[in-house]
């Protein structure tokens, strides 16, 4: 879905920005996002090989741009962070249970690394204090790694990366190859070489130079369906997964939830 943006207006505080450009609508972007992000977890619970797996970098550093986009141009922090709060709240148990098989609270989804990422933005877009941005930024990176949250700390790191480099695209791709880097993922072999299969996550910079930043929708059923999408389409992976191996859904279920 490519969109032409006419004469679009961003009013913030005292600041006004105009652009005018050709690219991804916001609603292309997250499809983007949401279709790696399937392909990813389908690798994760039900194809061996690395394929799928390398498509699904991705998905991260696209959530992580759109969020640190929306907590620049939101006018309602609050109902912004309830949504996320909602989608965290849905998508804890199916995580759980599409990757540990079982509920435990010893790994967060990746809902919550991204609550806390937009949590710390909001404070960074909110104050001047020098050390109360410090203090957020270092107890967001301290919070995700002690609840062990999908991506941890450095996701978190991302979500501020991107909203403190807005509108610079070459450093942002290179904080991407970075983040990549310093994540503790497995490596594979490329022509010969063993890197990190989370640096396939800059290939996430090419549909963000091409986002417009224009959305195509204002609609609630389309806003609340990207955050509904986490946790339902775990629970269909999850369902999915018992039919291939032949499993009772319903004794399984019961299994899975310790009774």
């Amino acid at each position: 879905m490519v969109e032409k943006r006419q004469a679009v207006v961003y009013d913030r505080g005292s600041e006004v920005i105009f652009v005018e450009k050709r690219g991804l609508s916001q609603e292309a972007l997250k499809a983007i996002a949401c279709v790696t992000m399937l392909l990813d977890h389908i690798g994760a619970t039900m194809v061996q090989g690395y394929t799928l797996r390398i498509i699904g970098r991705v998905a991260f550093p696209i959530f992580c741009f759109l969020m640190a986009e929306g907590a620049f141009y939101t006018k309602n922090p609050r109902k912004y962070c309830f949504r996320l709060v909602v989608g965290m709240l849905l998508s804890e148990i199916p995580f759980d249970l599409a990757f540990r098989q079982k509920l435990t609270w010893e790994y967060q989804s990746v809902m919550v690394t991204l609550l806390i990422g937009f949590l710390v933005v909001e404070i960074l877009q909110n104050t001047r204090v020098d050390l109360i941005k410090l203090l957020a930024v270092g107890g967001g990176f301290a919070l995700a790694e002690w609840a062990n949250t999908d991506y941890g700390g450095y996701g978190v790191l991302l979500v501020v990366l991107f909203s403190q480099s807005r509108g610079k695209l070459w450093l942002q791709t290179v904080l991407v190859a970075m983040f990549a880097w310093m994540m503790n993922s497995i490596r594979i072999p490329v022509f010969g070489y063993f890197i990190p299969i989370e640096m396939f996550a800059v290939f996430a910079m090419i549909p963000i130079a091409l986002y417009s930043g224009r959305k195509a929708t204002s609609g609630k059923v389309v806003q609340w369906g990207f955050y509904l999408f986490y946790p339902v389409h775990l629970t269909v992976l999850i369902f999915v997964r018992m039919l291939v191996l032949h499993q009772r859904p319903l004794e399984t279920l019961m299994k899975m939830l310790g009774r």
